[in-house]
């Protein structure tokens, strides 16, 4: 059995030390995870901040129901829009369930005049999709408990099947 550092030279290098080319001690490890760990405190204000965020997709995917020219495409999006609402339910639970406090039932923000296309609002909501992803994974490493972290595992994996579900809808809206 040959360890990694004795292959055989399939591709001709010569005394090559994957270790010398890679060193991992002068890797800043710090900077690298800098962005992904956070603290508890962090993932209770990021919690806070999604509520909002829930709410304004909701907001916004009605208004993309309006625009979808398809019975089917207006099913599929008010789907993903009613998957926001259990999301902001969930939240609020997780939140009052760690603080102690309620959060106010009117967290948005005065929504902007839309003037995009459907086509270019698809694109916006599923960027909204992927930017949640990484918003609830990172709210995901902080969990204490098995059943905060299903439920919040639960919301991460519909964002993903959103993205999905926007992916399909750009590609048909072309």
């Amino acid at each position: 059995m040959y360890s990694d550092f004795n292959m055989p030279n399939y591709y001709g290098i010569d005394n090559f030390d994957y270790r010398q080319e890679y060193n991992y001690q002068n890797f800043n490890q710090q900077n690298m995870y800098n962005s992904e760990l956070i603290t508890f405190n962090q993932a209770i204000d990021l919690i806070r901040q999604s509520v909002a965020g829930e709410k304004e997709d909701e907001l916004f995917y009605d208004f993309l129901i309006k625009q979808a020219p398809t019975e089917k495409e207006k099913n599929i999006i008010a789907s993903i829009r009613n998957d926001e609402r259990k999301h902001n339910r969930i939240l609020r639970d997780l939140y009052y369930s760690f603080t102690g406090n309620m959060l106010p039932q009117d967290m948005t923000t005065p929504n902007k005049d839309n003037d995009l296309n459907y086509h270019e609002n698809l694109e916006k909501a599923l960027f909204g999709e992927l930017d949640a992803v990484v918003r609830y994974r990172k709210i995901l490493g902080t969990m204490p408990s098995g059943s905060s972290y299903t439920l919040l595992m639960s919301i991460m994996t519909d964002e993903l099947r959103h993205a999905s579900k926007y992916n399909f809808l750009i590609h048909n809206a072309k």
